[in-house]
């Protein structure tokens, strides 16, 4: 026996806006089916985001040992 859900009208509408079908159940179904995905894409580019981090971390440091090595060029 199925039970109906009782869904917020505005996250049925948000789910309207996402998904590619403008029935209210399908939008829903869809959203829910498609989550994990988002979910797994977020989870990439944060960690993509703190491997940026670490590059740039690490080429300011390179940039600083070169300005140091300009700067002994120039006073010598």
């Amino acid at each position: 026996m199925r039970k109906p859900l009782l869904i917020p009208e505005n996250l049925i509408r948000d789910a309207q806006l996402y998904a590619p079908s403008r029935d209210p159940l399908d939008a829903v179904c869809y959203c829910l089916a498609d989550y994990p995905r988002v979910v797994a894409e977020a989870r990439q580019m944060r960690s993509r985001l703190s491997q940026l981090d670490t590059e740039a971390l690490h080429l300011d440091q390179r940039l600083e040992a070169l300005q140091s090595a300009c700067r002994s060029i120039l006073d010598l």
